[in-house]
This record gives C-alpha cells, structure tokens and sequence, in this order.
C-alpha cells in the first residue's frame, strides 16, 4: 500500500492497527546519498566508522520509507504480511512552519533509483514531510504564543508609519463612535503579511479588541464572552490540525518505537542511523550514547545479513552471497518451506515484484527473516519440529476427513438417499464454499519469534540486536553490548598503565614496520591493534619497550568469553 501526502493523516490509524497487531515488522529505506566518497583505507575503527555515518546523516535524506508487518493467522496456518510505502520529503503541509532543510544528493544514488523506476515527481509532489522531537517543541512553542497574543512587537518600517498611524486612527474612531447593530467592527485593508502583523500588533494595545484574519482585509471586534470562548477552541482544533501535518511521517517511526516489537533490517546499520538522525534527533557526538539512544528507542533488532553470516548453518548455505535478493531467491526453495506467508488481500500492490522499492525490500527482508529462523529452528530443534509437524498433519487429516463426511449423502435406515430441498441444498452448497474458503488452512509452523518459552534461546541470544559491519575488526555492531573481536589473525592486544598516552603517533613508532592498522581502545589500560595485512605472527611481536606490553589475542578472548558465562 503506497501512502501519499493527502492520504497520511487519513490512513495513519491503519498503519498503527497494523503495528499494534502484529508479530514482528520489518524496514527498509531508499536514501538520497549512501556516505563519503570511497577511499583507499581497509579497515575502519567504530569511532571513524560511527563519524562517518553520522556524517552521512547530516548530509543525506531517507527520501522513501518501507515499513511491512507481519502477524500470524492461527486459522489458516500462515503469516500475513501487508507491507506500506512512503515517499517522505520535507515539505511544509500547513504553511505555519518552514524546517527549510539543506540536504545533499548523490549522483550515483540518484542513477541507480532512475534505473529501478523511482519517482521523483511523487517524492516531491506527494513526499510526506516531518519533524523531529525539538522542531516539534519550538512549533508547539510558537503557536502558544500566537494563540495566547503573547507574540513580542516588531519595529515598525518607516514607510508603514502612516499605514500604522491610518489604520490606529480608524479603531479609534469606530470606538468612539455611535455603535448600531450593523456596525459592529471595523475593515482594515492590509496588502502583505507585513501590514497584516502590524495590524495584529496595533489591535493588541485596545482592551478587548480581537484582530481576524479575513480574505484580503483583518476584521478588527470586540467579541463578547462566548464569541471569545468559541473563538479559542476552534484556534485549538486547528492548531492541532497542522501539529498532525506538520509532524508528519514522525508519527509512524513514533508508532514503531512505541510498540516494542522486533524490527527486522537488512544490513540495518545505516538504515537506523539515519532513522533516528532524520526523524527523532540529531545523532550524539559518542558511539556509546548512539547505542544506548537507539537501544532504547528500538529494544530488538535483527538483521538478516549479519545472521546469513554469524550462523554457521547459514554461512555454509549462502556463502558470500548475502545480498537481499540472492536470500529472498534462496529462501523460496524446499528446505525453506516452512512458514508460509501471504499478502494480505487489501495489500495487493506487491503481488508482482519491485525490487527497489522500499515498500517491497521491507516485505522481502521479513520473508527472509521468517525463513531463516524457521530454518534454524528446524535444523537445531529436529525432534520437536518434527512432532509439532506430525500433529499439524493429523488435525489436517480429521478436517479433511470431516470434510469428506458432509460431502457423503444422507440415507434413511433402509440405505435410501435423503434429498434436501433445493433451498437447503442451494444454502448447504453456499455455506460449503463459504467453509472451504475459510477453513482451508497451510499448515505452517509458527515461528516462535519472541522466545517466550525458551525454545528460541539458541538463536536468538546470538542474533538480537546485532547487525552486519565490513572493513573492520569486529563479527558485528552490537546496540546492547560490547563488540567481538574476529580479526584475530590480524589482532594484537596492547596492554600499558592507566595514563599513558596511547595514540595513533605512538603506535605509528612501535608497529609501522608490520604494516597498515587500525587501534581499537579496550579500556583504559589496553587497544587493540588491527593489521590490514600483518605480515608477521602475532605472537612474535615483541616490543623492546617497558611501557606497552603485547598480548596474544587468543588470551584475552578466552578471558572474554568466560566473563560472559
């Protein structure tokens, strides 16, 4: 279901029965621009690799959101999914507010979204804007102050002196004057927002004097307790109206971060980054208050890419192959039958493909997730899949069999058949097609995606909250606690006092002539090293030199891994 600009706020309750409802959701996003130019470097520590897509995000827009749930259906033995698609595009709705943001494009990104049919006339046309959690507050701020007339003065232009002076003059005079029932307020014609505003400003400084904006003139009255009353609510009711527009598609990301429930990306990283940096706040300066925002604004995530290479019966299966296409191919073979999963009927948009359109890539990548998970928990779990296979088949086998039962005609106690009226049978044979469309039911296992009751631990404690990273020392980036080394290889621990200086000329001094690397701070008294390319064993590196002391990486991880049991 794609949702345009006008249909937002109309099918906003749609979108969060849809998240309230279901089991899990996924997300994917189309993007302006990816991040820096390629450079010449290997390996990135996560300091630099967080810079870089903080950068990113400062520079670049999510310009189309794809947001599909994922809710089981007991009855018919099968997931169903109903994926929707945003174009987002920072616009002003309401005219009241102008974020008026700077961004960048990047030709390459561009290119590739023309290639797939992106289009740009409904992102900018039909784009939904947005505000953060601070544009938010000042728009909240200053229309309080517009509502109460709390609005500070602005200086008066020299060539508005007489304007100012004609239209002071003109309240004066209708005050003074003789009031009847056909005069009851005073015309005063402004020809911009300028004059409008002075107007509004003057009319401030008359006890109970009301300034209304009216086509081409303000209407200047004195506006009796109900009239004021009435007036305030429906200044309310509107101010009200344009904080939903003007928040925007923020309300779907607030929706999401609300429920709790799992958000499944493919090679997610920069997908949350962006996210968060675009919809809810400007990124912290520190990996560690990232992870800690983004963990708590989105407590469970899953990543399909970083599974297909931390799970061993996976990375066997995929190879290097992890390109969201090339799984979603995989995944629709035998060994992946289990569960199915249908598009709702009133979703109908991606009955056919779209690769590239973030609406689709986000119902691709929780198909994918399904799969995966269902496959890991048969290949791990085979006795207890199996038997929970069986007995899906035996109930499926009594529902046939009572089905075949009704289809059998009646006979009397002689064996002689028993013939309905053409009513009851016309009805029988209604409620029958009625049945069978209803009853019909797949099959399929339900993933037991929550891990309720512990029989999911084996995956999910290795997945949760992690998410896929290249170029660097680590198997993966971890939301909810520290990284793992896997460059072990190629990985040095530098242990030396609390206080000593620890930096990039340093290391240069004592580890240059082993080749390229990166440092990874440990703690406050120990780095990692990393090599591009180490040219020697880790365990022949000995320095001559008191301060800093080189330990083998297999010691620290085995210290490592025990302290988590």
């Amino acid at each position: 279901m794609e949702i345009s600009r006008e249909q937002f706020l109309q099918k906003l309750p749609e979108v969060e029965k849809a998240i309230k409802e279901c089991d899990f959701m996924a997300i994917d996003t189309e993007l302006s621009g990816l991040h820096r130019p390629p450079t010449s470097v290997r390996l990135y520590n996560m300091v630099d690799r967080y810079q870089e897509y903080k950068e990113a995000t400062e520079r670049f827009l999510i310009i189309q959101f794809g947001l599909c749930t994922f809710t089981w259906d007991e009855p018919s033995g099968r997931y169903t999914a109903k994926p929707f698609n945003f174009y987002i595009f920072p616009t002003s709705t309401t005219g009241q507010i102008q974020a008026n943001r700077v961004f960048m494009t990047q030709a390459q990104a561009f290119d590739f979204l023309t290639k797939q049919g992106f289009d740009f006339n409904k992102w900018v046309y039909q784009g939904i804007p947005y505000l953060t959690i601070e544009e938010e507050n000042e728009f909240v701020a200053a229309a309080s102050k517009k509502m109460n007339d709390d609005m500070p003065d602005i200086p008066i232009d020299d060539k508005e002196v007489q304007f100012v002076n004609n239209a002071r003059q003109k309240i004066t005079d209708w005050i003074n004057a003789e009031k009847t029932d056909e005069v009851d307020g005073v015309n005063i014609t402004a020809k911009n927002a300028y004059q409008r505003r002075l107007i509004y400003q003057e009319t401030r400084k008359f006890d109970g004097l009301t300034a209304i904006g009216m086509k081409g003139f303000i209407r200047v009255v004195k506006l009796s307790e109900k009239q004021a009353l009435d007036r305030a609510t429906e200044k309310k009711k509107r101010f009200e109206k344009d904080r939903d527009a003007a928040i925007g598609f923020r309300k779907v990301i607030d929706l999401i971060s609300q429920s709790g429930k799992t958000i499944v990306g493919h090679n997610m990283l920069l997908d949350m980054c962006h996210l968060i940096g675009q919809f809810i706040q400007p990124l912290p300066e520190t990996l560690a208050e990232f992870k800690a925002l983004a963990h708590r604004l989105f407590p469970k995530m899953a990543d399909t890419k970083y599974m297909c290479t931390a799970e061993p019966e996976l990375s066997t299966f995929f190879g290097a192959d992890t390109a969201l296409e090339s799984l979603a191919f995989e995944t629709r073979k035998e060994q992946f039958k289990n569960p199915q999963i249908d598009m709702h009927s009133g979703f109908s948009r991606y009955l056919t493909e779209m690769a590239h359109e973030a609406g689709y890539d986000a119902y691709m990548t929780g198909f994918v997730y399904l799969k995966l998970v269902s496959y890991l928990y048969k290949t791990r779990s085979p006795d207890k899949y199996a038997a929970i296979e069986a007995q899906i088949l035996a109930e499926q086998e009594v529902r046939e069999r009572e089905k075949e039962k009704q289809r059998q005609p009646k006979v009397d106690a002689d064996g002689w058949e028993i013939s309905d009226s053409e009513d009851d049978q016309a009805a029988n044979e209604s409620n029958w097609d009625l049945d069978e469309e209803e009853v019909y039911n797949y099959g399929s296992i339900r993933v037991d995606l929550e891990n309720r009751h512990g029989s999911m631990d084996n995956i999910f404690s290795s997945i949760i909250n992690k998410t896929a990273l290249v170029r660097t020392a680590f198997d993966c980036f971890d939301f909810a606690g520290p990284e793992v080394i896997s460059n072990q290889s190629n990985t040095i621990l530098v242990k030396y006092s609390d206080g000593t200086a620890f930096d990039k000329a340093t290391a240069e001094f004592l580890f240059s002539k082993h080749g390229k690397f990166i440092i990874e701070p440990n703690d406050t008294s120990s780095s990692f090293v990393v090599f591009e390319n180490l040219r020697d064993n880790p365990l022949d590196i000995i320095l001559d030199n008191k301060e800093f002391t080189v330990v083998p990486i297999a010691h620290y991880l085995e210290k490592f891994n025990k302290s988590l049991l």
